[in-house]
């Protein structure tokens, strides 16, 4: 006999917050990126990355991309019910933390915000997203709810 092993529906919540935050950065981050996508769809101006990414340092830019885009798979994973969430999520903190020092330093250097985003504000928000869903997902692989 073999036990059920019974999803939480915690799981599905964690996933589905996760998908949504990383994916409506991973459009925006879209939408920065390629020109054409921005002359088809306009974004408000709340919305969008390009003036970010313009001002940006290339190692910024570098771990804010990655974060994005493993905070998404790690999302996915996480909403699968699969166990390799812990390990993605655990790369998308450390990807966000350098993001979140270069919110840091871009504050502490008097940088303002650019367009309707604040760059200590984006950094941590990135941070604090990522740091949660990584001890959900580890705290649930711990219990097998995962």
């Amino acid at each position: 006999m073999s036990a059920v092993k019974r999803r939480s529906v915690f799981v599905t919540l964690f996933g589905v917050v996760g998908v949504a935050w990383f994916g409506l950065h991973a459009f925006e981050y879209v939408h920065a990126r390629y020109d054409g996508l921005n002359a088809m769809i306009p974004l408000m101006p709340p919305f969008g990355l390009a003036e970010l990414f313009g001002t940006m340092p290339h190692w910024a830019s570098i771990a804010l991309t990655i974060t994005i885009w493993l905070g998404l798979l790690g999302s996915f994973l996480l909403l699968l019910g699969d166990r390799a969430a812990v390990i993605v999520l655990s790369l998308t903190l450390i990807t966000g933390l350098v993001t979140g020092i270069w919110g840091a330093l871009a504050f502490v250097q008097g940088a303002g915000s650019f367009g309707m985003i604040d760059p200590l504000f984006f950094g941590l928000s990135q941070v604090c997203v990522a740091a949660g869903l990584w001890l959900y997902a580890r705290t649930a692989k711990r219990y097998n709810t995962l």
